[in-house]
């Protein structure tokens, strides 16, 4: 099947009790006919796959999943994010739910069962005591070993239900016909414990994994569910839904706004906080954007409505974190296939233990009791929990801090980065130059020039243009409109108004349009200078004028380059602006240039910022990119990691890796110390889970019992068994408020 063929949708699951349920689900998705590929995260409840749409149609994966044992929406695909949040929400719930009765229920029946042998009552009393717990309580563990086991992969309910199902039939033997099991009455109590600790282990751990996850279902609520429109003058309350592209909104103070727009009318102070994680509140008036989800001040506003639900920046923000929190990095298919081969080697060891004492001689009743103990004591769960927990936890931390990342690999890849190659207009400026001077021909007529300018600048999304239309606009007023505009990224932006050819553009593209290149040096001495970029006039095939244009650091910039420095990252500035105005930048800023200006470098294309990033990395350095998101595209695809400026809107959630939601480059090593941190846990997550099955496989099968005549009972290891899944679960949680202090790389 062409891979142009296959659609990529993502589908919330329900059902899942551990994360062994993942590969059980991935298994049914990738039996359906037209699904290609399937990815499953317990942590976020969901599956992506890769499908044939006219094949594995909606309701054939929701019968899958049913005959597996697990759930999905209706659609199995189709409906929005805010849909399947909730559906996953519902799904969790239950799960609790469901979990939270059957532990009463175990509780309920357990104790009982530890009255009974208390009490010296016969021990077939307490074996049907204890037969609710296992067969009513642990119903959904029984049945979903079961399945596992029928289909081949037996997963971490399989050992749990192999171990109650070994103690409970041991204690039923022993109370039917004491002789052939003797010592088999002690084990009656270990079914219901076994129960009870991984029942009270799921509930908890449901919880912390529910806090660690709830940053999507937080962003989607920041819009509200109704918003004022104005209709023929008339103030109408509506259901967000039915908001379209150009309604005026209006905003109450106080109150959140539902849409992104643009002001039409009104001034106020908005907190943009819960976006960008900027505190300080940020003004807005006529003509200036706001976005959805941003909290109104004390001013009304009428807003003209540019993008509303999904399309907005919160929408998209919200779908870009469940899209990290639903990834897999890189490690987790070696933790896989780690998983997939553990079960069947404890249920072989734990055989190899019941033998092996039978042999030495010892009462059948203490060889099944160490038996069920590695059945029980065994976690393949907290090791296939180690990566997606911390993911998930790190990637609302991030959204928390203003910081997005696309997906789990870019998490690795930003933990070892060692280098940052940094756009500089809009990046490590304000993006917002402004003409200096202009010096013209003599014989030319200044106002005349620029409205010229501002004729082929008019609708320009670039800095540097947007200045020479400001500067056009405030001399002359009405603009003229110029026709068959053609930009040049780099070069410059040609067009013609009336009858006359306009060309604007830097000194390199002035060259190769074939100027002498001493006569474009004399023209832009004066401007490089002062450390402006030069910008050149040409009409009718003559050069006419130079503009002077100076933009001014952002004032984060020196804070970045300190912060950045903290965390042992080299720093490069790599822009198309002339060197002359890039390395007056880099001074102003306190980058020092001691390479000979191999970190600071001027006047390139955007491909020639490409090649300098490829430059870096066959030099062995792993580098991220940082740029505003639009023009930088090369820069960023070329690095190793791309992180895009602003990227609350438009094209910077699609181009990079990364989205810096403020304005800030000192969220650049926010968003390395993040990652480092996230792949820290991810390690000692893998260290713990892999140490603590080391350790516990062979002294639950009794290996210190010939020295210490000790071994721990089944429900012992179900309640360690238990409490080290929720440890990895925690860890990974505490990413939610660790500081992010600088660090070594991973």
């Amino acid at each position: 099947m062409p891979s142009a063929e296959l659609e990529r949708v993502q589908l919330p699951v329900s059902g899942m009790s551990c994360q062994a349920c993942a590969r059980s689900v991935r298994g049914a998705l990738l039996s359906v006919p037209g699904v290609a590929e399937a990815e499953v995260n317990f942590a976020a409840h969901t599956a992506t796959i890769a499908r044939d749409p006219a094949v594995a149609t909606g309701p054939l994966l929701a019968a899958a999943l049913q005959r597996a044992g697990y759930g999905t929406a209706e659609d199995a695909g189709g409906g929005s994010l805010a849909a399947d949040v909730r559906f996953a929400e519902r799904a969790g719930r239950a799960e609790v739910t469901r979990t939270r009765r059957a532990l009463a229920l175990a509780l309920a029946f357990g104790v009982a069962t530890l009255a009974a042998r208390l009490l010296g009552a016969p021990d077939a009393v307490a074996v049907a005591l204890a037969a609710p717990v296992v067969f009513v309580a642990g119903r959904g563990v029984l049945a979903g070993g079961l399945r596992a086991a029928l289909r081949g992969t037996p997963d971490m309910n399989t050992l749990v239900a192999l171990g109650v199902l070994t103690a409970w039939t041991a204690a039923a033997v022993h109370a039917a016909v004491p002789a052939w099991l003797p010592g088999g009455g002690h084990h009656v109590l270990a079914a219901p414990m076994i129960l009870v600790f991984v029942l009270l282990g799921r509930a908890l751990e449901s919880g912390a994994r529910d806090r660690a996850g709830r940053t999507v279902r937080e962003l989607l609520d920041l819009s509200p569910p109704t918003a004022r429109v104005l209709r023929a003058g008339t103030e109408v309350e509506v259901p967000l839904a039915e908001v379209r592209v150009g309604q005026l909104v209006l905003v109450r103070p106080g109150e959140r706004v539902p849409v992104d727009g643009e002001v039409h009318e009104g001034r106020s102070a908005l907190d943009e906080s819960s976006l960008t994680g900027e505190s300080a509140p940020v003004e807005r008036g006529p003509g200036e954007p706001v976005r959805a989800g941003t909290l109104n001040g004390n001013g009304p506003l009428a807003i003209r409505a540019t993008a509303v639900g999904a399309a907005s920046a919160l929408g998209r923000v919200a779908a870009y974190v469940q899209a990290a929190q639903s990834s897999r990095a890189p490690v987790q298919h070696l933790v896989d296939r780690v998983s997939a081969v553990f079960v069947p080697v404890v249920i072989a060891i734990a055989l190899t233990a019941l033998v092996a004492w039978l042999v030495a001689g010892a009462p059948a009743g203490v060889a099944v009791a160490r038996a069920a103990a590695v059945l029980v004591v065994a976690c393949p769960c907290a090791l296939g929990l180690a990566t997606p927990t911390a993911i998930l936890a790190a990637a609302g931390r991030g959204a928390r801090e203003g910081v997005l990342v696309r997906d789990a690999g870019a998490f690795e890849r930003l933990a070892r980065v060692d280098a940052v190659a940094f756009d500089k207009t809009g990046t490590l400026t304000t993006g917002a130059p402004r003409v200096a001077r202009i010096d013209v021909e003599p014989g030319e007529d200044e106002d005349e020039l620029l409205a010229l300018v501002g004729a082929v600048e008019r609708g320009t999304e670039q800095p540097v243009g947007a200045a020479l239309l400001a500067a056009a606009r405030e001399r002359v007023g009405d603009l003229p409109y110029a026709r068959d505009v053609a930009a040049e990224p780099g070069l410059g932006i040609a067009g013609a108004v009336g009858d006359r050819a306009v060309w604007i553009g830097s000194p390199r593209g002035a060259r190769e349009r074939g100027l002498d290149a001493a006569l474009v040096e004399q023209r832009t001495a004066a401007a490089t200078a002062d450390g402006a970029s030069p910008v050149l006039l040409e009409v009718d095939g003559r050069l006419r004028a130079t503009f002077a244009v100076v933009d001014t650091p952002r004032p984060t910039a020196a804070d970045a380059l300190r912060r950045l420095a903290a965390l042992g990252l080299d720093v490069h500035v790599l822009s198309g602006d002339h060197p002359a105005a890039v390395a007056r930048a880099a001074r102003e800023i306190g980058l020092a240039d001691a390479s000979g200006g191999e970190r600071v470098r001027g006047g390139l294309s955007p491909l020639d910022k490409a090649a300098a990033v490829e430059e870096l990395r066959a030099g062995g350095a792993r580098v991220l990119a940082v740029g505003d998101g639009v023009n930088d595209a090369p820069l960023l695809a070329a690095a190793d990691v791309g992180a895009a400026l602003g990227g609350g809107a438009g094209v910077a959630l699609e181009a990079a890796d990364c989205a810096l939601l403020r304005d800030d480059p000192a969220a650049a090593a926010t968003l390395v110390a993040l990652a480092r941190r996230a792949l820290r846990t991810i390690r000692l997550n893998l260290v713990w889970a892999s140490a603590y099955n080391l350790l516990a496989l062979p002294v639950a099968a009794g290996a210190l019992t010939p020295w210490t005549g000790w071994a721990p009972s089944p429900a012992l290891g179900a309640a360690a068994m238990a409490g080290s899944s929720l440890l990895v679960v925690a860890h990974s949680a505490h990413l939610m408020r660790a500081r992010l202090e600088p660090g070594p790389r991973a």
